[in-house]
């Protein structure tokens, strides 16, 4: 059974991979902040936390990091700390999630070079990007930022990671029901707009970024790296 580490694995997105990714069969390590059953606890800025984990758990052949957070005020209003957290949660997070990841595919000295044929069996991270990475909206600057700087984080890590036999690739969700989400869902105009501006004509649900993720992750994406896909009902297409 391969076995997979996802962050942010209290609620949402995060929960939605863990629920896919046992059902296709994978053994899912959660960790998350906050508390919920069968959940470790992990503090995504914490360094030290990271090679505790790591060493704790052994060898792990997947990793998501689901683990964000988002608030909504405009730059004129947002204080330095909440800029600066943004980006040590989502982006630095991430980082170290990726970095301590791929030291551990060093030390077990995958190669991913070959000639003939994908490997075996690839390792595989899938970050949590944003269609926000992108596409800006106003009054969540510092989230975009931080979204952006994980897509570029993502397309870097792939290139460092492909001598590893590791694949790197990010979603990029469009409008989730989600708790992140929910304060916008409850408002009517929200949702119009929202859904006014995804093609689909619909909010999306966590559990079809679970089964985008649980592909990513698998052999059948055996030469997909370095990628940002959207899952986003066509909002990044809509120039409208």
């Amino acid at each position: 059974m391969r076995r997979i580490l996802v962050t942010g694995a209290a609620s949402g997105i995060g929960a939605a991979c863990c629920e896919v990714l046992t059902d296709h069969g994978w053994e899912v390590i959660g960790v998350d902040l906050g508390p919920a059953a069968g959940v470790r606890h992990l503090d995504v800025t914490d360094e030290a936390g990271w090679e505790t984990l790591m060493a704790d758990i052994g060898p792990v052949d997947g990793l998501v990091t689901s683990a964000g957070i988002r608030t909504r005020s405009a730059i004129v209003e947002t204080s330095l700390d909440e800029w600066e957290r943004h980006l040590r949660v989502n982006l630095t997070g991430t980082w170290l999630a990726i970095r301590a990841f791929l030291r551990a595919a060093a030390a077990d000295q995958v190669d991913g070079t070959f000639e003939q044929g994908p490997p075996p069996h690839s390792r595989a991270i899938v970050t949590i990007a944003s269609v926000n990475a992108t596409i800006a909206v106003p009054d969540q600057a510092h989230y975009v930022a931080s979204k952006g700087g994980i897509a570029a984080l993502t397309r870097a890590a792939a290139l460092e990671g492909a001598p590893l036999g590791v694949r790197v690739n990010a979603i990029a969700p469009g409008p989730i029901r989600t708790p992140m989400a929910s304060e916008r869902l409850q408002e009517p105009a929200q949702v119009a707009w929202l859904t006014g501006r995804v093609p689909l004509g619909r909010i999306g649900e966590p559990s079809e970024i679970g089964e985008l993720a649980e592909f990513l992750l698998s052999d059948r994406a055996s030469y997909v790296s370095g990628e940002i896909v959207y899952a986003d009902g066509g909002w990044a297409a809509n120039a409208v």
